[in-house]
């Protein structure tokens, strides 16, 4: 009897156990593959559910700025779309970094509009699609894509995108590594030029000649501030790449003017209406670098270009400053590619109208 009694309870005690343990330990694949998704706010203030793992990505809006930032993590690899091709030429660099863009398909039109094709794009595989809108955003999520939307309309905004994309990515530690870059060399140049008062400091602009306007406006702002200068331009100019007329040129009349070509140096230089501003009389009219994007527009190359931008403002007080080493190292350090002598001269534009 008593062994019949103790042969029933532990029968009993089993089931229940194993009841307990389907209770906590089961999960349905659903309900797991829910657990394991992570959640990000994007920088359009949107809330992106995330797969666990990334793999494959689409940039499809602001294309070379997002692969630019996705280098400085590592990342490159995982981009399956290419440039559209009228833009391969000048952003051939993009290739060098990531080999498999130079025949990946094209997923949208150019900017500033960067309009998906719908067809392409759905035929790559992917886990993650970066755009630079929030209609864009909105509009591929309701397709079903998860979409994360970057900006760098913030003066910050560089730095903010790294971050949001070290998230996504899932490699923080990389993001922080390049906001602790990004910092010391802010520190570095603050430090070189801290007994310069501020109506001493040169003025510098980011000037498009065809047509004349004065693009990335918050970007460089902060680009010039952070190397010590002042932004010519005043501060409530809209930040859309405005439109601007040469009569406001000569009133601001920068120090140093930045270029985006060799092509527009010889046009400002050359052409009779600007020889009256001090950049031009005095040559100071500089092609600015231009590695995996522009460094004047939205790229993490922008920590390189706040100390490049600081030996062309202050030369004496940056002569030990070697930017074909701090390129370099840059490059190598961020996005895993070691450049040669050559290939440095040339991003630099050293012998095109750049900077020695």
């Amino acid at each position: 009897m008593e062994g019949r009694w103790f042969m029933h309870r532990s029968f009993r005690y089993g089931v229940g156990c194993l009841v307990v343990l389907c209770l906590v330990g089961f999960r349905s694949p659903a309900a797991s593959a829910a657990q394991a998704r992570r959640v990000v706010t994007d920088m359009c203030g949107r809330e992106v559910s995330l797969p666990p793992h990334i793999e494959h990505v689409v940039t499809a809006g602001g294309t070379p700025a997002v692969n630019a930032l996705l280098f400085a993590l590592g990342k490159g690899g995982t981009i399956v779309n290419g440039l559209p091709p009228v833009m391969r030429s000048r952003w051939k660099w993009q290739a060098v970094f990531a080999p498999q863009l130079a025949d990946a398909p094209t997923v949208s039109s150019m900017g500033p509009a960067w309009v998906p094709d719908l067809e392409h794009l759905q035929m790559l595989p992917h886990d993650v699609v970066f755009v630079d809108s929030r209609a864009t955003a909105e509009s591929l999520a309701e397709r079903g894509m998860t979409t994360v939307c970057l900006s760098w309309r913030d003066p910050q905004a560089i730095l903010k995108d790294i971050t949001l994309l070290g998230d996504v990515m899932e490699c923080p530690a990389q993001a922080q590594a390049y906001l602790d870059y990004m910092r010391d060399v802010i520190r570095r140049v603050a430090g070189r030029l801290a007994d310069l008062p501020r109506e001493k400091r040169r003025t510098v602009l980011y000037l498009r000649v065809i047509p004349l306007g004065a693009p990335m406006i918050n970007t460089n702002r902060f680009l010039a501030e952070k190397a010590g200068g002042r932004y010519a331009c005043p501060a409530d100019l809209p930040l859309d790449n405005p439109g601007i007329n040469i009569e406001q040129l000569l009133v601001w009349n920068p120090d140093v003017i930045l270029v985006w070509s060799a092509h527009e140096r010889q046009l400002l230089l050359s052409d009779s209406r600007f020889r009256d501003l001090t950049a031009v009389r005095d040559k100071a009219v500089i092609v600015v670098p231009f590695g995996a994007h522009a460094w004047t527009h939205a790229t993490p190359e922008q920590a390189v270009a706040i100390l490049w931008l600081a030996k062309l403002l202050y030369p004496d007080r940056f002569a030990d400053l070697d930017m074909q080493q701090e390129a370099q190292a840059f490059y190598k350090r961020f996005f895993k590619t070691d450049l040669t002598t050559a290939q440095l001269r040339e991003i630099l534009r050293i012998g095109s109208g750049g900077s020695q």
